[in-house]
């Protein structure tokens, strides 16, 4: 399970048959050379193919040090790892998928993808097991990305009868 965000990414490896937490570890973004928030980020990215190549290798390249580490602290191998989920604000989904992210700058601020997505590990360049794929999970809105859908999903508080407030004390603090 990966946290993508915009400043640190955390990852934690959990064996699926019995849902125990294996590891846990954590990195700086690589991005914030180019932009310490989202804005800056998506400005850098287009500039060109090049540049929005470059922040999306460097997320990869980080994801799999974080595989390796995580994997390295468990006593596994990262070709071992058939499943991942990456959750992130809206930005950081779409720097790492490569998708177009210029519109997330802009009023309306609409991402180019909002639904759930399933891709293979592989085709991102990630060194995880063979077929293994890769699960991202829908974005919102511009600004409320998976990383807030798997914070409502995990709390359950959007089964709560009061009012009740879910905060992400992040780079981008969303509430």
């Amino acid at each position: 399970a990966i946290d993508l965000g915009t400043t640190k990414i955390a990852g934690y490896l959990v064996d699926l048959g019995t849902g125990q937490t294996l590891a846990s570890a954590g990195s700086m973004n690589p991005q914030i050379a180019y932009g310490e928030d989202v804005i800056a980020r998506i400005t850098y990215a287009m500039k060109g193919s090049t540049e929005a190549t470059r922040l999306s290798r460097l997320a990869v390249t980080t994801l799999n040090e974080l595989a390796q580490s995580l994997c390295a602290q468990s006593g596994h191998a990262a070709d071992e790892i058939s499943e991942v989920v990456i959750v992130g604000n809206t930005a950081m989904h779409h720097l790492l998928l490569g998708l177009p992210a210029g519109q997330l700058g802009v009023a309306p601020y609409l991402p180019a993808v909002s639904s759930s997505l399933d891709v293979k590990a592989r085709d991102l360049g990630l060194g995880f097991a063979t077929g293994g794929y890769v699960h991202l999970l829908p974005n919102i809105a511009g600004f409320v990305g998976a990383d807030h859908v798997a914070m409502l999903l995990a709390t359950g508080i959007y089964e709560a009868e009061k009012t009740v407030i879910g905060i992400d004390i992040g780079t981008n603090t969303e509430i």
